[in-house]
């Protein structure tokens, strides 16, 4: 596998968003041993071969035909790709419109990419590859504006298909849906204050009983289990990400005690979370 391509959030353009081609030959495993979080939003389109990565600590493989996104702040690592052709869209959140943003936080309770229909497959790829052809020529303010709405419409086919997916395949109502999602911005707002489902249902005007129905419904883990997988995924985060000392980690997700943080981290990984950065960074 070759090491897929690398960009920076000081990359991105002035207008808010940068392309490039996702092009690697037949080869063997490379493994990278890097890891990025990003304020954007990253779309891939694979039209040929297989793309590996780790999303939030989690493998990934994306096959032709695939779309995948990676949200703002979650941290990702590629491992590699075979024969591969497509696209990599780096967008600002500002060009991701409220209505698109609902829709990919939907999905993202679910899954990280989607095999999307031929026809939008063929219009992706057509709007990419408009976009990468004036890449080297957009300096003057209409050229921007241009290319800020060829990418909105890249990032709005992407959303229809989404989209579409969610009303096949979802089994929740709109309005457990809706909880799950504000009880998640919630908790990363407030997860440092309290880690109590009771907390987070006060928040939201429910019971807590209804609260941990709706979100074992949805995500089927209950209130108390996803507050701690939201904890420990911000301790990998922040382990990978930051200099900080395991201690002041611990000290920022709200828990005074570090031995029983690190227990926390333990049992839920397996390792502790000073090998767990070891692990990650060598």
């Amino acid at each position: 596998m070759n090491k897929l391509p690398q960009h920076k959030a000081s990359q991105l353009f002035d207008f808010g968003m940068f392309l490039r081609r996702m092009d690697s030959p037949q080869g063997g495993n490379t493994p990278v041993t890097y890891d990025h979080q990003d304020d954007y939003y990253i779309f891939g389109l694979v039209e040929n071969g297989t793309v590996c990565c780790i999303i939030d600590f989690k493998e990934q493989h994306f096959s032709s035909g695939d779309v995948f996104l990676i949200q703002p702040r979650q941290v990702h690592r590629p491992i590699g790709s075979v024969n591969t052709e497509g696209w990599l869209l780096f967008a600002d959140s500002n060009l991701v419109g409220s209505a698109e943003k609902c829709i990919l936080d939907d999905f993202s309770l679910f899954a990280s990419s989607f095999r999307i229909d031929e026809q939008r497959r063929n219009e992706l790829a057509q709007i990419a590859s408009i976009l990468a052809g004036r890449m080297d020529c957009i300096t003057d303010k209409l050229a921007k504006v241009t290319a800020r709405r060829l990418a909105e419409t890249f990032i709005g086919i992407v959303a229809e298909a989404v989209q579409d997916i969610n009303l096949q395949q979802t089994k929740h109502s709109r309005w457990h849906i809706e909880i799950v999602l504000s009880f998640r911005r919630l908790l990363v707002e407030h997860f440092a204050m309290s880690r109590q489902p009771s907390y987070y249902a006060s928040l939201l005007n429910i019971s807590t009983v209804y609260l941990n129905e709706v979100v074992k419904g949805v995500t089927g883990m209950n209130a108390t289990l996803y507050i701690k997988n939201e904890v420990v995924l911000q301790a990998k985060r922040l382990l990978v990400h930051t200099d900080l000392a395991v201690k002041e980690i611990s000290d920022r997700l709200g828990i005074d005690d570090y031995a029983y943080f690190s227990r926390l981290f333990t049992q839920a990984t397996g390792i502790t979370p000073t090998l767990f950065r070891e692990r990650n960074l060598e």
